[in-house]
């Protein structure tokens, strides 16, 4: 069952340089004003109990296509169907009236979403435990900071037990311990059969929490489907964007008697733990002693190592053609998009007589590998007390 569909969705801002323009629009049936679209023919389906990621950059159409599924803003075009009570945590703040305390803030709100004042004086207590906001809950919520509009926002959002529930990054402005709480109530709410729409930076938190994911760019849907791979193409992106171009810039020496004949790797995608090979094949007009080098780069062209002949202290001299093939045993890079750079230099190591690079991927295997490199380690559980003077 489809909980939330969206059929051919778009939504189109007009955008005035200042506010007088809208009048002048009106009085001079001119244009003063250019169309900047948001959301461009999205389609999406949402299924009962799921939890659906919506990655992006900024002005992508993250918080134009949350706010469309929680009915606070219409479409230009395109039919939005939900079914269910909705509760959304858009803009901070947004609902809540500066001048009323807490307490009367999550009694207004639980009003305007149908609740009765009987089942509003049940869940006062847990809106008022849950959020921690002690006696600061009887005060005016001008005089709160982000962290303490977002407990209370999100504890009268939970209060609600709504079948849909929509947050848009603000549980990142929130303390850690918050942040931990919040999340342990939203998987509770997850294994009750609720559906989560969630957005927010933190790729991990993506493929933690959520069941699917869709890449918004541009006001279109760029990618749809398994957290893992969503979150890979996207990082993937950020950083080829952020770093611009991949290939790399180097000066090789006029020298053309040797050279790379063909350079091959064993694996386009490789696991970490596994093997990989790259062959590497030297040609050159005479006999002469060179060394070989593999460097391994992210695509965001940080460089993270490099192995040589000259390092191993193996002597490779070239006389015609010459092959040579590396072994990288259980290979520890982690998830994500990499280049390999196969280098040919001069016997001291200081002139490039040649490059060649090749991409690969590793793919994702879970949500607990993190970062760039696997370490290997061991670990002991000894109830008496460890003395590291005898390590």
């Amino acid at each position: 069952m489809h909980i939330i569909e969206l059929k051919d969705v778009s939504k189109i801002y007009r955008v005035y340089k200042k506010p007088s323009d809208r009048l002048k629009e009106i009085l001079f049936r001119k244009r003063f004003s250019h169309e900047k679209i948001a959301l461009k023919n999205i389609n999406l389906k949402v299924r009962k109990g799921e939890a659906l990621g919506v990655l992006g950059e900024n002005g992508a159409g993250k918080s134009t296509l949350l706010s469309i599924m929680s009915g606070v803003q219409e479409p230009s075009s395109g039919e939005v169907r939900v079914s269910g009570r909705v509760s959304a945590i858009l803009e901070l703040g947004a609902g809540f009236h500066p001048e009323f305390t807490g307490i009367e803030n999550a009694y207004m709100y639980a009003s305007l979403n149908g609740l009765s004042k009987k089942d509003i004086d049940q869940r006062i207590d847990f809106i008022r435990d849950f959020s921690e906001l002690g006696d600061h809950i009887y005060q005016p919520i001008k005089t709160y900071s982000t962290g303490m509009v977002v407990r209370l926002a999100f504890s009268v959002m939970i209060a609600l037990e709504p079948d849909i529930f929509i947050i848009d990054e603000a549980l990142s402005v929130g303390d850690i311990h918050f942040q931990k709480k919040s999340f342990d109530k939203i998987r509770e709410f997850k294994e009750r059969g609720g559906t989560l729409i969630f957005t927010t930076h933190s790729t991990y938190q993506i493929t933690n929490i959520c069941d699917r994911a869709i890449w918004l760019k541009d006001g279109s849907i760029q990618m749809e489907g398994d957290p893992f791979y969503v979150v890979k193409e996207y990082e993937d992106y950020m950083r080829e964007k952020d770093k611009g171009n991949t290939n790399i810039q180097i000066q090789r020496a006029n020298i053309t008697h040797a050279y790379i004949e063909d350079f091959k790797l064993s694996h386009q995608e490789i696991r970490p733990g596994y093997t990989l090979k790259a062959l590497v094949r030297i040609k050159s007009s005479k006999r002469e002693k060179v060394v070989l080098a593999i460097i391994f780069r992210r695509n965001d062209n940080i460089m993270l190592s490099v192995y040589s002949t000259k390092h191993e202290g193996v002597e490779i001299v070239v006389n015609d053609s010459l092959d040579v093939v590396f072994s990288f045993e259980d290979f520890p890079l982690l998830y994500g998009r990499y280049f390999a750079d196969a280098y040919l230099l001069d016997e001291s190591a200081s002139v490039i007589y040649d490059v060649k690079s090749l991409p690969f991927d590793v793919p994702k295997g879970s949500v607990l590998e993190l970062g760039i490199f696997r370490i290997k380690g061991k670990l002991e559980l000894n109830p008496v007390r460890y003395s590291f003077s005898k390590l």
